[in-house]
């Protein structure tokens, strides 16, 4: 685990409210941790000593992103997407997802914003090429 429960309530949020409850922070945490090793080439994973307070913070990030994404797509699946219009005549309604940060590709756009601010001058994301 990059960052605790207790990390991202003091010294990610730093008193603002969490999104992610204390239940359902090491999920998150773990799916974020799996995001970071692709992007890291696993240099996290291998040597925990890497893992500084940018790591943390951007391990924070991205778990409530890809929480956010799946609590969207759920509410999209259920309602049936994002209202864009709506006629009262017809009863007729028109949903779109296609500016969302959470569709598959508005996640994987914000992912990587999210990953190249925290870590982009740390030489973890570097390939060695």
């Amino acid at each position: 685990m990059y960052a605790s429960y207790n990390y991202y309530e003091s010294g990610y949020l730093m008193g603002r409210d969490p999104k992610l409850s204390e239940d359902d922070f090491p999920f998150w945490e773990k799916q974020a941790e799996r995001v970071l090793n692709q992007y890291t080439f696993s240099r996290l994973a291998s040597n925990l000593g890497l893992i500084t307070d940018e790591v943390k913070d951007c391990a924070c990030e991205l778990a409530e992103l890809l929480y956010q994404a799946d609590k969207s797509t759920q509410q999209a699946a259920e309602q049936g997407g994002v209202l864009q219009s709506y006629s009262n005549d017809g009863e007729s309604g028109t949903f779109d997802l296609s500016q969302s940060t959470f569709t598959e590709e508005g996640k994987q756009k914000k992912t990587k914003e999210i990953i190249y601010r925290y870590l982009g001058n740390t030489g973890l994301l570097y390939q060695g090429v």
